[in-house]
C-alpha cells in the first residue's frame, strides 16, 4: 500500500465532496457526468493506492485502475458533446467503440504479452469503429462521418503496431490519450467562452492526454519518473477545479439573468426595461431619430385567469409574449412589467414620418399579434389589448415622462374599450 498517496487521495475526495455539495445546490446540465466520471477516476487513484509491481494485487489494480481511465474518459467524452452532436448517436457512437477499448486495456492489466489478443481485438476495434458513425447515425453521410472513421483507423492501426511489435504499454495508451485529447476539443467547443473554468478544464484534459502519451517513454528513461510522478495527479485537481469553476460561474451568470428577466416568459424585466429605454434614447439623440415607448395591458385577461385557473393563465402569458417577441423587430426591446402588462421600446424609428404614421404602424403590429387566437389545454382563447404609445422627442424628452405618457394613454383607450362593451347594442 502506497501511504505516500493518501493525502492526494484526500484531496481529491474533499474536491468530489464539494461538486457533489454544489450539484444538490445549484442543479446543472451534465453536471451528474463530471461527477460520475470523477468518481472512476477517484476509483482509479484508490486501486493507485494499493498498486504494486509484483504481488496478489498487483493484477486486480491494474485492471480497476486502467478500465477505471477508460470509463472515465468515455463519460467525459459524452458529457462533452452532448450540446454538440444528437446526444442518441454519441452514446451509440461511444457504446460500440467502448468494448474493443475495454479488451486493450484488460489484456494489458492483465500482463498479457503476445502478439495475439492485441491484433484481434484490433481488428474487432477497427470493424466497429469504422461502422459506429453510420451505427450511431444512419442518415450519417461519409463526408460527414469521414473523420470519425479516420480517428477509429489512427487508433486501432496504432494498436496493430504496437501490439505486433511487442511494445503493449504503448498499445493501452495511444487509445487513452486520443480518448482524454478529444474531449479537451470537444470541452473547448462546448463550454462557454471566455469561462477560466473551462481553461482548466481544457488545460488539465490536455496535460492528461500528454501524460498518456509520454507513460511508456518515461518508464524507459528513469531519471523522469520522480517528475511524472508529481504530474500524474496534477492534472485531475486541475480538472475538479476547472469543473467547480464552471458550476460557480453558470450560477453567477442565472442570478445575473434572473435579475433582468422574468422567469415566466423569460422576457426582460422592469429593470432591464429602464436600462434598455435610457439607452435607446440617448442613441436617437445620437442618430437624430424616434424612440417609442409601447405600453400594453391585456382585456379579457382577468375573467380567464379567474374561469381557467392561474396554471392556464401562466400559460396563456407565455404563448402571448411568444407572439409579441414576433411582431417586434430584433432591435426592440419586449418587456414584461409583470400580470398582464407588457411594455415595447422600440428604438431608431426615423424622424421624418409623420408620428402619427409612427404610432399607426407600432399599434398595427401588436394588435395583429393579440388578434390570434392562443390554444392553450386544448381550448382555444381570445385577448385583446389597450395599447398606450408615447415618441420621443415629439411627446416627451425625459424618460419618466415618456412612461407615463404612454401609460396614461393606454388607461384611456381601456376605459374607452370597456365603455363600448358595457354600451347598449
Amino acid at each position: 500500500m502506497n501511504i505516500q498517496l493518501l493525502p492526494d487521495l484526500a484531496a481529491m475526495a474533499t474536491l468530489l465532496t464539494i461538486l457533489c455539495f454544489l450539484r444538490r445546490r445549484h442543479k446543472q446540465q451534465d453536471v451528474e457526468l463530471w461527477i460520475t466520471g470523477m468518481l472512476f477516476i477517484f476509483l482509479e487513484a484508490i486501486a493507485h493506492v494499493f498498486y504494486e509491481s509484483s504481488g496478489p494485487r498487483h493484477v486486480p489494480a491494474h485492471v480497476v485502475a486502467l478500465d477505471s481511465y477508460l470509463a472515465a474518459g468515455i463519460i467525459f467524452l459524452w458529457a462533452a458533446s452532448k450540446t454538440l452532436f444528437p446526444r442518441r448517436a454519441v452514446l451509440i457512437y461511444l457504446a460500440i467503440s467502448a468494448l474493443p477499448l475495454a479488451m486493450v486495456q484488460t489484456f494489458y492489466a492483465l500482463d498479457a504479452r503476445g502478439s495475439g489478443p492485441y491484433l484481434m481485438t484490433a481488428a474487432c476495434g477497427l470493424v466497429l469503429g469504422v461502422a459506429a458513425p453510420f451505427l450511431a447515425a444512419r442518415s450519417l453521410r461519409i463526408g460527414k462521418a469521414w473523420w470519425l472513421v479516420a480517428l477509429q483507423l489512427a487508433v486501432w492501426g496504432s494498436v496493430w503496431i504496437f501490439g505486433s511489435t511487442a511494445m503493449y504499454r504503448d498499445a493501452a495508451y495511444i487509445p487513452l490519450f486520443v480518448i482524454y485529447l478529444a474531449a479537451a476539443v470537444l470541452f473547448q467547443f462546448s463550454l462557454p467562452r471566455g469561462s477560466l473554468g473551462k481553461v482548466a478544464i481544457v488545460m488539465g484534459f490536455a496535460v492528461w492526454a500528454l501524460v498518456f502519451l509520454l507513460h511508456s517513454w518515461v518508464s524507459n528513461h528513469p531519471q523522469f519518473i520522480p517528475v511524472a510522478a508529481e504530474v500524474w495527479d496534477w492534472q485531475k485537481f486541475l480538472v475538479t477545479i476547472g469543473m467547480l469553476l464552471v458550476m460557480l460561474e453558470r450560477q453567477v451568470t442565472s442570478n445575473e439573468w434572473l435579475a433582468l428577466h422574468d422567469q415566466l416568459t423569460g422576457l426582460p424585466n422592469r429593470r432591464r426595461f429602464e436600462e434598455r429605454l435610457a439607452q435607446s434614447i440617448r442613441q436617437s439623440q445620437i442618430n437624430g431619430t424616434r424612440t417609442a415607448v409601447m405600453m400594453i395591458d391585456l382585456n379579457g385577461f382577468k375573467a380567464i385567469n379567474d374561469s381557467q385557473g392561474h396554471d392556464t393563465g401562466d400559460l396563456l402569458l407565455q404563448q402571448i409574449a411568444q407572439g409579441l417577441r414576433h411582431a417586434v423587430r430584433s432591435s426592440d426591446t419586449l418587456a414584461r412589467l409583470g400580470g398582464d402588462e407588457f411594455i415595447i421600446v422600440a428604438s431608431d424609428l426615423p424622424i421624418d414620418t409623420p408620428v402619427s404614421q409612427v404610432v399607426k404602424t407600432c399599434t398595427a403590429r401588436i394588435d395583429e399579434a393579440l388578434r390570434k387566437p392562443f390554444t392553450v389545454a386544448g381550448r382555444k382563447l381570445t385577448v385583446s389589448g389597450s395599447v398606450g404609445v408615447a415618441v420621443f422627442p415629439d411627446d416627451a424628452a425625459d424618460e419618466v415622462l415618456l412612461r407615463r405618457l404612454a401609460d396614461q394613454r393606454m388607461y384611456e383607450q381601456k376605459r374607452g374599450t370597456a365603455s363600448l362593451v358595457e354600451s347598449p347594442s
